[in-house]
């Protein structure tokens, strides 16, 4: 993959992910879909656990995880990333799944597969690579101990200990939270009978 093309994603995730959680709802709207208030409502409570372990995540980064530019001071090992590397990207999965749920339509849950394998092939190899250059055989042994997205059962003991900051994890979250609180509230108005 082209490093001008991995930058680039990298850099703008967000506004892409956004584009593609709210490209399906005006096709929804113009096919007259709909969706139940119960699945609405478990698509919701999966939204909301997908959030919390974001922020609990991003606890044990110092706030430090929504730049545009790729760059870390530590390898994080303490917390959720002592079972799994990526567990803000698990935390999008979750949210992603909410949304298909409250969404309710089959092709939602095409775009979300396709969305999913396309960015997350792109930004996790960009940044394992950033991480192994900057790191090496510490990065290595990391590496070799967790998987990317699929927790381990048993944790990675090494490295230093990171303590968690919850008010920066909120802190650093709050605005995905209002953009997924806008988002079931536009499925909820338009598609709920």
């Amino acid at each position: 993959m082209s490093q001008k093309i991995s930058k680039f994603v990298f850099k703008n995730r967000r506004f892409i992910h956004i584009t593609i959680a709210t490209v399906p709802i005006p096709v929804k709207y113009f096919l007259g879909g709909t969706t139940s208030l119960t699945l609405w409502i478990i698509g919701f409570l999966i939204m909301l656990s997908g959030i919390t372990f974001r922020v609990l995540s991003a606890s044990y980064l110092s706030g430090k995880h929504t730049t545009t530019t790729i760059n870390a001071d530590y390898i994080c090992t303490s917390g959720p990333f002592a079972y799994i590397r990526n567990p803000l990207y698990l935390g999008n999965f979750i949210i992603g799944l909410g949304l298909g749920i409250a969404f309710n339509e089959w092709y939602g849950y095409v775009i979300l597969a396709l969305h999913f394998l396309s960015i997350y092939s792109i930004l996790i190899f960009y940044e394992e690579k950033f991480m192994a250059e900057k790191f090496g055989a510490v990065y290595a042994e990391y590496k070799a101990h967790t998987r990317r997205i699929v927790p381990k059962l048993k944790p990675y003991k090494d490295g230093p200990t990171v303590h968690p900051n919850f008010k920066l994890g909120i802190s650093s979250e709050k605005y995905h939270f209002l953009i997924l609180l806008i988002l079931f509230a536009i499925l909820h108005f338009l598609f709920i009978q």
